[in-house]
């Protein structure tokens, strides 16, 4: 086993002729993927002590009992990650260089964080329904101030990770972010247990504040290459004659929105429509997530510490989805990763479903955490392919605004269907939702990969 994880890791770092990689792009390769990493494995790591999954809808339970509302804190912070990217796009294209302006986003994304720890300390001193209305502002700055470096961040990562590599980069870097998330789990688990409430929130916020700035270190250490106007990857001519469409030749604009090129993409690009179709389905199957920490909890008549259990156990299926998408992604290419971590959420909606006690309820997460990392992975890398290289700005932001309104919409359908009918319906419709997904989703086209050539010794 050491030895193929040498030759796994020896074969990641290497770029070959037959990759054909810029000069520029291989040169600093591997100080990319360092930075890279430890980039993300401190943001992963500051991130397992607030989860927007498992301890802050547990921190809202807190404050309120109504499903809906603890709902949309997930959704309202990745709507506002999917939103902005759109409006970015135009702009984003036009700038030779990306890091500069997602360095200034990457500050911006970090603010709101400071007042999460303030705001757990003021909870037994206000009002709750005070203290509910701040956390949703903090919530909402939070994902908009995500979005703002979602585009330039995707952006940077494509520019310096080739196509031959960008499988098993995400899937290296997040098998290592996903280790720093589970000490983090482990240390959240100990902070809400063992400290009293809300000091036990308040510390845990605040460790995410130090972890997000270290993160910033890193990720203003890359570095990215400069192209001429003329001199950009081009796209991947045999990859269309191999069975994609055509390219959308229009060429992105200074605009802020540049409503003919979007009108001219989803006319001319089936294969982006499918995406399109198949990606907003699979949110609104997907609006389970928000209320699984909360349903478990209630359910079986646990502590909130339980929410850090939870958390760590995503992260611990985490490595193992990452682990296997790293491995085959650059051989299967994305969109079979995609469908298979579709299936398998599918599948944890069932045991959801079924599950008469605490352990086999656990199985969901583990399942959950299996999906997230397939999907953060697979999706990740599939837009990437879906148009040509010069408009990947505009099909990374269009992919992302316009499925995006989907996550809003989820939780206040899943909040509706509990407080109508329970959580076991919402759990079905959520199954039902998926497959149709999945279906969508696997018409979806990507590049094709080369599968013959073996690790280099």
């Amino acid at each position: 086993m050491p030895n193929h994880l040498k030759l796994f890791l020896t074969d990641f770092l290497t770029i070959h002729p037959e990759d054909e990689v810029p000069h520029n792009v291989a040169k600093n390769f591997r100080h990319n993927v360092i930075m890279g990493s430890l980039d993300l494995m401190f943001f992963i790591f500051g991130d397992g002590f607030g989860s927007i999954t498992t301890i802050m809808p547990v921190f809202a339970a807190t404050l309120t009992k109504s499903p809906l509302l603890i709902g949309l804190i997930p959704a309202i912070a990745n709507f506002g990650w999917y939103m902005p990217q759109m409006f970015l796009s135009n702009y984003v294209s036009g700038l030779k260089q990306k890091h500069p302006f997602a360095k200034k986003m990457a500050v911006v994304e970090r603010v709101p964080y400071v007042f999460f720890p303030l705001l757990a300390l003021l909870v037994p001193g206000i009002p709750k329904t005070s203290a509910l209305i701040w956390l949703f502002i903090l919530i909402t700055w939070r994902g908009l101030a995500s979005g703002l470096i979602a585009l330039p961040w995707q952006e940077v990562q494509a520019s310096v990770i080739p196509i031959t590599h960008r499988a098993r980069f995400y899937g290296v870097s997040r098998v290592l972010a996903q280790l720093m998330g589970i000490l983090s789990s482990i240390l959240a688990t100990i902070f809400l247990s063992r400290l009293p409430y809300p000091q036990n929130y308040a510390l845990c916020f605040g460790t995410a504040v130090i972890a997000q700035w270290i993160s910033y270190y890193f990720y203003s250490r890359m570095r990215e290459p400069a192209y001429e106007a003329d001199d950009a990857p081009a796209s991947n001519p045999a990859a269309f004659s191999e069975g994609l469409p055509a390219p959308v030749e229009a060429k992105p604009t200074r605009k802020i929105i540049d409503l003919e090129l979007f009108s001219t993409i989803l006319k001319r690009d089936s294969n982006f429509r499918y995406y399109l179709i198949g990606r907003s389905v699979i949110f609104l199957g997907a609006m389970a997530s928000g209320f699984l920490a909360v349903y478990g909890i209630q359910r079986f008549n646990l502590s909130d510490s339980r929410a850090a259990v939870f958390t760590a156990l995503l992260y611990f299926s985490g490595i193992i989805g990452y682990s296997l998408g790293g491995a085959l992604g650059d051989k299967v290419g994305p969109k079979r990763i995609v469908v298979a971590s579709v299936l398998i959420w599918a599948a944890g909606m069932l045991v959801a479903i079924l599950a008469r006690s605490e352990w086999v309820y656990y199985l969901v997460f583990l399942m959950f955490g299996l999906n997230t990392a397939g999907m953060v992975l697979g999706d990740s890398i599939l837009v990437m392919e879906l148009g040509e290289e010069k408009l990947r700005p505009t099909y990374l932001g269009m992919a992302r605004s316009l499925t995006g309104i989907f996550v809003l919409i989820a939780p206040v359908f899943a909040g509706a269907l509990v407080e109508a009918f329970g959580y076991k319906v919402m759990f079905s419709v959520c199954l039902v939702l998926t497959l149709v997904g999945a279906a969508f989703i696997s018409r979806v086209k990507d590049i094709p990969r080369r599968t013959s050539r073996k690790p280099t010794p």
